[in-house]
């Protein structure tokens, strides 16, 4: 039985929860939330710390807050999710989101990978670099299973197959 959108919510959320703890709770309290509306709407003491909250007007399906134990500094994680293949259109709206917010991390991940289509235009450079690249960062994109397991053979750029 294949998993509906929220329970394959319900599974990324846990995996991101488990991914930030292992990356990042030496330097930061980490909170992981599925946003019901747009970032600027959250009750979140720690989201109100973010430069330009109130503008922050989109809803990724995953979101991840990462609050410094030093300096109460926010840095956001972002993750959009399908269980389809993962199209041009989802890549660009985290693309967009990604410019706007400058998250420590942004994951667009699905049950099913990138399709052929979508693999060979990112093996193009100049593409690639387009819809990935934001201030020095990457997009990573991800195929993770029902368990909540990541496919090592669909890690994409692939240099940060070690990561996972």
């Amino acid at each position: 039985m294949e998993l509906t959108k929220d329970q394959y919510t319900e599974k990324i959320k846990k995996w991101l929860e488990k991914f930030l703890i292992k990356n990042y709770s030496k330097e930061y309290n980490i909170n992981v939330i599925v946003p019901n509306g747009n970032i600027s709407k959250i009750s979140n003491n720690s989201l109100k710390d973010v430069q330009n909250y109130s503008l922050l007007d989109f809803s990724p399906d995953i979101l991840g807050i990462l609050t410094s134990k030093k300096n109460k500094e926010v840095k956001l994680v972002l993750i959009n999710r399908a269980i389809n293949p993962i199209s041009v259109k989802e890549i660009g709206e985290m693309n967009i989101y990604s410019h706007i917010i400058n998250p420590e991390a942004a994951f667009v991940v699905s049950l099913k990978g990138l399709p052929n289509e979508v693999n060979s235009l990112l093996l193009n450079d100049d593409i690639c670099s387009s819809l990935l690249k934001y201030h020095n960062k990457e997009i990573i994109i991800l195929k993770i299973d029902e368990s909540g397991v990541v496919d090592n053979k669909c890690i994409f750029p692939r240099k940060f197959k070690s990561l996972f």
